[in-house]
């Protein structure tokens, strides 16, 4: 009996620890997701640049923006990482967009595969935990 009630609380410890682990993982997709449509807003916003565009907002500060005129539109400075910037000319840009695009999706791709993994471990366990538990409750009874 013993034994039947520490591989019980042995499963439920695991679909804890999936339970939490799925939603990590959920939780990185959700970051993925958002990642994905700002390179996919940018990327789109730079087929569409023109030279002389009116209205455009010019960050100055976190919650600061100004209105601007883009008077060239060959170039721009592009965050590398760590506020670290580098000038590009628009097509540089754009294969770099196109190429982050790309590792995103893949990864959204991955963490897909390994929430899939979890759930399917985690309805197994599930499984087990009940079919020990009726063993359990059952052998209790008696």
């Amino acid at each position: 009996m013993e034994s039947r009630e520490e591989d019980l609380s042995k499963r439920l410890m695991e679909i804890e620890y999936i339970r939490r682990e799925l939603e990590n993982y959920i939780n990185a997709i959700n970051t993925l997701q958002l990642t994905q449509e700002s390179l996919s807003g940018s990327l789109s916003g730079l087929g569409e640049l023109k030279h002389g565009d009116k209205d455009v907002m010019i960050p100055y500060a976190p919650d600061i923006f100004f209105k601007g005129v883009i008077n060239d539109s060959s170039s721009a400075l592009v965050n590398l990482g760590s506020n670290i910037f580098k000038q590009m000319n628009i097509e540089a840009i754009k294969k770099k967009l196109e190429s982050d695009l790309n590792e995103v999706e893949t990864n959204i791709s991955q963490v897909a595969q390994v929430i899939q993994k979890l759930q399917q471990d985690g309805i197994r366990l599930e499984q087990e935990a009940n079919k020990l538990y009726e063993e359990y409750n059952g052998k209790g009874n008696v």
